[in-house]
């Protein structure tokens, strides 16, 4: 295990965490623990593909609800640029309301001081 972790490295490779080497060693050259076996801290050989497989069911239950989150995610963006767009559409209609009466507001108050610079009126 050592070799293979303190083996040189291609440029433009990464190189192998422990778990990788681990997992690339042949079961032989791991050495099993009698002990932690006999008090129960290591599972037997009979065991260890139950384990295995439970592992291997634990990590696609996680891939599972990984991809569930990573659809929720993408489900929530797409409605946020949904609702973006309704806002701004809803700004744009607003600011269309507000301008026509703004428009007469200006026209009426031109006409009122151009009725007031007939007349003579000051202007305040």
């Amino acid at each position: 295990m050592e070799k293979m972790k303190d083996a040189t490295v291609p440029e433009g490779e990464e190189s192998k965490s422990v778990v990788q080497i681990v997992e690339e060693m042949p079961k032989t050259e791991i050495k099993q623990s009698t002990f932690l076996r006999n008090v129960g801290l290591q599972s037997s050989r009979n065991n260890s593909g139950k384990a295995t497989d439970e592992v291997a069911a634990h990590v696609r239950d996680l891939e599972q609800k990984l991809e569930r989150s990573e659809l929720q995610a993408e489900v929530m963006q797409e409605e946020l640029v949904a609702i973006k767009m309704k806002a701004e559409e809803s700004e744009v209609a607003r600011d269309k309301e507000l301008e026509l009466p703004r428009k007469k507001s200006q026209e009426q108050e031109e006409k009122l001081a151009h009725l007031m610079a007939l007349f003579g009126a000051k202007v305040v």
